[in-house]
C-alpha cells in the first residue's frame, strides 16, 4: 500500500466524510496530499554526503470560503498531512532539518475549490549546552492553545538546576535526537525518534517510540502513560518535568 493510499485509509471515518460534505467543490484531501509530495520532489536539494533535504514547513492556501468550511477539521487534517510528508520522506530517502508542519491559510485571489502550496525550511527547537535554542521563523506562535498551558521544564545532568521551559503548542510533540523532532535533544543516550507527547482531549499522554535506552517516568520504565503535573521524565541524560497550570 502506497503513502497516498495509507493517508486515505487513515482519513476514512475520521475526516474524509466530513471533509467531503464540507467542500461542495472538486477539492479533496488526497489532492492536497499529492501537491505536498510534488512540492517535496521539486524542492529536493542534494547536500553533502548524499543527503537530500526537502521542505518541512508547508502552507496550504485556500479560498476564504473553503477556509471557513474547513476550519473545524483543520487541525486533524494538518496532522495527517504532516504524517504523510514524513512517510513519503522516509520512502524517498529525504531528510528534514526541523519538525514537519502543515497549516492552512486563506487567500482572497483563490476561487472555491482551488489551492496552492507554499513551503519553507525551518529548524526546530534544540536542547544543547543547557539551553533551548528556538528557530527564527515567520510561523505564527501559538501560545496557550491547550487548557492549562502544558509545558516541559528541561534540564540536563551537566546542569540539573538550570531548567528551561518548552510549551506544548501542537497536538503531537516529537522528542528525540533527530533533526526533524519538535524538541531536539542533543544527547547520545536519546534515540533519533525517542518519544511523543500527545494531546488527547484534556489529557497529555507520553508514548515511547521503541527507543533504545527506554523512557523513564519517576524512575520507572514506561511505554505509555498519562502525564500529571510534576511528572518527571528521563530520556538519556535529559530530564523533563511536566507542568500544567
Amino acid at each position: 500500500m502506497g503513502v497516498l493510499q495509507r493517508f486515505e485509509r487513515r482519513l476514512e471515518g475520521l475526516v474524509e466524510g466530513a471533509f467531503a460534505r464540507a467542500f461542495k467543490s472538486d477539492l479533496q484531501p488526497v489532492e492536497v496530499a499529492s501537491a505536498i509530495q510534488r512540492e517535496m520532489d521539486e524542492r529536493a536539494a542534494i547536500v553533502a554526503q548524499g543527503r537530500t533535504l526537502v521542505p518541512n514547513d508547508f502552507v496550504v492556501e485556500l479560498s476564504i470560503t473553503d477556509g471557513e468550511r474547513l476550519q473545524v477539521y483543520a487541525d486533524s487534517l494538518c496532522q495527517e498531512l504532516a504524517n504523510l510528508a514524513r512517510e513519503y520522506a522516509k520512502e524517498q530517502g529525504y531528510s528534514f532539518v526541523g519538525p514537519v508542519r502543515v497549516r492552512f491559510e486563506t487567500a482572497d485571489d483563490l476561487a472555491v475549490g482551488l489551492f496552492r502550496i507554499r513551503s519553507g525550511v525551518i529548524r526546530g527547537a534544540t536542547v544543547e549546552q543547557d539551553e533551548i535554542r528556538h528557530p527564527v521563523t515567520d510561523m505564527p506562535v501559538r501560545k496557550g492553545v491547550f487548557r492549562g498551558r502544558p509545558r516541559l521544564l528541561v534540564s540536563t545532568q551537566d546542569d540539573p538546576t538550570g531548567q528551561r521551559s518548552f510549551e506544548l503548542t501542537t497536538p503531537v510533540t516529537l522528542l528525540g535526537r533527530g533533526t526533524d523532532c519538535d524538541l531536539r535533544l542533543v544527547d547520545p543516550g536519546v534515540s533519533r525518534h525517542h518519544a511523543e507527547l500527545r494531546i488527547e482531549g484534556d489529557k497529555v499522554v507520553l508514548v515511547d517510540l521503541g527507543s533504545t535506552n527506554g523512557t523513564f517516568v519517576n524512575g520507572q520504565p514506561v511505554r505509555r502513560i498519562e502525564m500529571q503535573d510534576g511528572t518527571r521524565v528521563t530520556l538519556g541524560r535529559t530530564t523533563l518535568v511536566f507542568r500544567r497550570d
